[in-house]
């Protein structure tokens, strides 16, 4: 499959490059497994091969593309179980984070994670779901920007573009997307300093986000040894 992204004039550095596929990927253009080849990259976004293997291991180190030696760079797939574990690391590191969050917490972060979260909801009202995806993922990056625990920081945002690349695996058509309305309560009740209601409500948001998944199916599998064991 060719990268279906326009050709632009104008040079792009690493850090839009980056963005422009990720984009590309959370707006359904371009699906998980397709091969990004240098020289096609190179031609799009009229820069050099250096700026495109910076940008593609900016993206291999968000887990969003995989780079195989002598093969080439290929957007993610994650499997059934890694779309679990993701998604389960994730409550288990969110829900910390929402304590050290009503800790250090000021008004005015409170004020700017509900600036976030509006301009999320005006993005999925307006049906601008790229923009409110990325937007949800930011509340959530503030939050762990917040919480001051940079270790748990690092994870949170290698995590966030695995979960969008989940999302757009795995999402089951026609399920209503309310996060914005989740992370409006979630905000009001870390305000009030209600830990143990935060922390119930972080891990009941991000179940949420599993529960609008299709992670029933069988996978496949490569294996010659796996596929006939039963033979």
């Amino acid at each position: 499959m060719k990268e279906k992204l326009v050709t632009s004039k104008k040079k792009a550095s690493d850090k839009e490059i980056y963005q422009e596929i990720f984009d590309a990927i959370l707006s359904f253009r371009l699906r998980p497994g397709t091969k990004l080849t240098e020289e096609n990259l190179s031609t799009i976004f009229n820069v050099g091969r250096n700026t495109i293997r910076s940008a593609l291991l900016r993206l291999s180190q968000d887990h969003i593309i995989e780079i195989i030696p002598n093969k080439g760079a290929y957007i993610a797939s994650p499997t059934v179980k890694q779309a679990r574990d993701i998604l389960e690391a994730r409550k288990l590191i969110e829900v910390a984070i929402v304590k050290d969050v009503i800790k250090h917490a000021t008004t005015n972060d409170y004020n700017l994670l509900r600036q976030i979260v509006s301009a999320e909801q005006d993005n999925i009202i307006e049906e601008h779901m790229v923009e409110g995806i990325q937007l949800g993922g930011d509340f959530h990056l503030m939050l762990a920007k917040i919480s001051k625990n940079q270790s748990l920081e690092r994870i949170v945002t290698t995590l966030i573009p695995q979960t969008s690349l989940v999302i757009v695996l795995y999402e089951q058509p026609d399920t209503p997307k309310c996060s914005h309305l989740e992370h409006f309560e979630l905000i009001d009740i870390m305000e009030k300093g209600e830990y143990g209601a935060a922390a119930k409500m972080m891990y009941d948001h991000i179940h949420s986000i599993e529960a609008r998944l299709n992670l029933d199916e069988k996978e496949t599998s490569n294996d010659l040894m796996h596929v006939f064991k039963q033979r």
